[in-house]
């Protein structure tokens, strides 16, 4: 990546930043779209809701573009956890209904399916990865025609495995079950296309690869599947218009037309700052384009594979993962979090003594080469 973007990453001035996949940094532009918005309230002068539901659906379509979607089958959320939980109550399920997902989930994900048990009978069946790698013959065995949903991360947020969702949309679909997908490692990184993967539901947020703000997500739902689904929230966001609002509400009315797009989801005040943010963050990315991020992003983390492999780490990333996550075990945790911070590079120290390492496209081959010889120095 040239110059001019490095510079447009303040982190990148002092540290080797190598954990996006925990939390993205904002380049200047972002920063200063949220900058802007908070002086233009401070002064009174930030504009109202219908100015912001103007940006609103420019971030919809902006993410519509980003994943090959229709901007009617995108609604703007809170959180990846909100997107599943969407899934996971609006849908109908009976008793002996089932639901099958992997081990290699985000907990929130595996918690929302549980819950569900908990409360409608819903049955989970839990597929055990074999070397952190699940694959679509794993799935076969639990999956039958009273499958409702099969429920995956696209990209594993613990060793960076990514996963077969073709494969799994048309196992899903044999059995009339939907696919859903938490892609929150995924967007931004790698190229997503849900029309060409079968992807019935996927829920994002937009903190990690997107650069974009906390509390700011979205969730797509195939246009076909919008009519099956009803939401168990209610809020005045979800009406096209109100006529005479205080007359229908005194009156106990709901508004007779409400969306029928995935804007039906979206029931109360979002993070509007941050929408504005998002807005800078997604125009940069589309500017740079998907396909150039993706390959340095996998040109940077086959680097780091590789340079950890021959430095004889214990690697829990699988061999030729196609993601910006490259996972190793280390003796001494203690030791290798010193080093690192001693020596100004950003990774995440997780639990079983795993190094979770992720670059993105502002990374640079002299940054790997940096942590490569800081974990040397750490054997």
């Amino acid at each position: 990546m040239n110059a001019q973007i490095r510079s447009d990453f303040p982190v990148t001035r002092d540290l080797a930043y190598l954990d996006t996949a925990y939390d993205g940094p904002y380049p200047l532009p972002a920063l200063q779209a949220g900058v802007d918005f908070l002086e233009r309230r401070s002064k009174g002068t930030a504009g109202r809701v219908r100015d912001w539901l103007g940006v609103m659906e420019e971030v919809r379509g902006k993410i519509a573009e980003l994943i090959n979607a229709n901007p009617e089958e995108v609604a703007i959320t809170t959180s990846t956890t909100q997107g599943t939980n969407l899934v996971a109550t609006s849908l109908p399920f009976g008793p002996g209904d089932n639901v099958v997902w992997g081990s290699q989930s985000y907990p929130s994900n595996g918690l929302v399916w549980l819950a569900q048990e908990k409360r409608r009978g819903l049955e989970n069946r839990v597929i055990e990865d074999e070397g952190g790698a699940s694959r679509v013959s794993d799935f076969v065995p639990a999956v039958d025609d009273r499958t409702k949903v099969v429920s995956v991360s696209h990209v594993s947020y613990s060793n960076g495995h990514v996963a077969d969702l073709k494969g799994l949309a048309d196992l899903a679909h044999s059995h009339g079950a939907y696919l859903h997908v938490d892609a929150i490692q995924a967007v931004g990184a790698i190229r997503v296309d849900v029309k060409a993967m079968g992807v019935d539901f996927l829920t994002c947020g937009t903190y990690k690869w997107l650069l974009g703000p906390l509390g700011l997500a979205f969730f797509y739902v195939r246009e076909e599947l919008l009519q099956n689904m009803e939401p168990v929230f209610a809020g005045e966001m979800q009406a096209k218009a109100w006529s005479n609002p205080l007359q229908e509400f005194a009156q106990g009315k709901f508004p007779a037309e409400l969306h029928e797009t995935a804007r039906k989801f979206e029931y109360a005040t979002v993070h509007f700052q941050g929408l504005f943010e998002l807005r800078a963050s997604l125009d940069y990315i589309l500017g740079i384009g998907v396909d150039r991020i993706e390959e340095q992003v996998l040109k940077l983390s086959s680097r780091l594979w590789n340079g950890l492999d021959e430095l004889d780490f214990e690697l829990r990333t699988p061999p030729g993962t196609r993601s910006g996550i490259v996972t190793c075990v280390v003796a001494d945790a203690e030791k290798v979090d010193e080093l690192l911070r001693e020596n100004r590079v950003v990774a995440s120290m997780k639990a079983g003594n795993r190094l979770r390492i992720s670059p993105h496209f502002f990374n640079t081959e002299g940054e790997i080469d940096h942590v490569l010889s800081v974990m040397e120095q750490s054997r």
